[in-house]
């Protein structure tokens, strides 16, 4: 009675698989956000930072004005209306 118990490789190829795919997730799951954070976020907050350090409120103001895009604020004041 001094047989071996004989195991079964299956057993451990299918753990090692579920341990990979697991392994895999995790990584997968600290890289992503990081990738999206350097890739999309910073970029995306470089240009808003470079935009609104030269955005001057009042030229952009005066081109809608003169544009005709404000209607509540006409470029001549037309006295007729009234």
């Amino acid at each position: 009675m001094s047989e071996k118990k004989i195991k079964f490789p299956i057993h451990d190829t299918h753990l090692n698989k579920i341990y990979g795919n697991l392994r895999n997730a995790c990584i997968l799951a600290v890289l992503a956000p990081l990738c999206f954070y350097g890739m999309y976020n910073l970029p995306h907050m470089n240009k808003y930072k470079s935009f609104y350090s030269n955005y001057d409120p009042m030229d952009s103001f005066d081109r809608m004005q003169t544009g005709g895009y404000l209607s509540s604020c006409p470029k001549e004041k037309d006295d007729k209306k009234k």
